[in-house]
């Protein structure tokens, strides 16, 4: 990549990450508003994706820690996206039945003692993991799982609230960037899906603050 096209992702990340820790803090207001215990994954979910951007912006800046930063990028924001999918979960769980909601609970508890776990690993040592392409796939992959089980839950839920529309839309955009880097990474001479990506995301993170903002605004 450019050195200017460089320039452009660290401020794609930044931004990216402003939009999500926006969107964290806004659901974590609201949480402690309404005190649904399915609403707490929201603000943790969008924070990691947060800090995945910031590293994503940091890794096309400083080339000395691009390595590392593009690991924990990775990691912290595929753990984003699976705490974001367990509060639909922990959601469905809680609406359905007793059962249910204790094995979304459990199911969250897992996800953090993972992540933790993974992190630390990643921030000892990159060594023990496969090479870095190969990883972004399945990552990417990955991603692409979580995103359509978010968008399948959101779905079900428009039955009875269409004004959650606008967030099928931002996460489908998130879901067409996801798209976009998995093409990617299996062929580099797709630099435009990587570029696209970029655009992408920040569209489909933008649609999901507003209609956050907008949630706001209505109370």
């Amino acid at each position: 990549m450019s050195s200017a096209l460089d320039v452009i992702f660290f401020f794609a990340g930044f931004l990216s990450a402003g939009l999500s820790f926006s969107t964290a803090y806004l659901m974590l207001v609201s949480f402690r508003t309404i005190r649904s215990e399915y609403l707490l994954g929201f603000p943790i979910g969008f924070s990691f994706l947060g800090l995945s951007y910031v590293l994503f912006g940091i890794s096309h800046i400083l080339p000395m820690l691009a390595d590392l930063a593009n690991w924990l990028h990775l990691f912290l924001g595929s753990y984003g996206l699976a705490f974001l999918a367990s509060s639909y979960l922990l959601k469905k769980g809680t609406v359905s039945s007793s059962s249910s909601g204790q094995v979304a609970r459990w199911s969250l508890l897992a996800l953090i003692v993972l992540g933790a776990f993974t992190v630390l690993i990643v921030v000892l040592s990159t060594s023990i993991f496969p090479p870095y392409q190969l990883a972004d796939a399945l990552f990417r992959a990955l991603n692409l799982g979580l995103l359509g089980y978010i968008i399948y839950s959101l779905n079900q839920a428009l039955r009875t609230e269409v004004e959650l529309s606008n967030v099928v839309l931002g996460f489908t955009f998130l879901t067409i960037e996801q798209y976009s880097l998995f093409l990617w990474t299996l062929d580099r001479e797709f630099a435009w899906s990587f570029v696209f990506a970029q655009f992408v995301r920040v569209a489909g993170l933008a649609i999901l603050t507003a209609f956050v903002i907008r949630g706001f605004q209505r109370k």
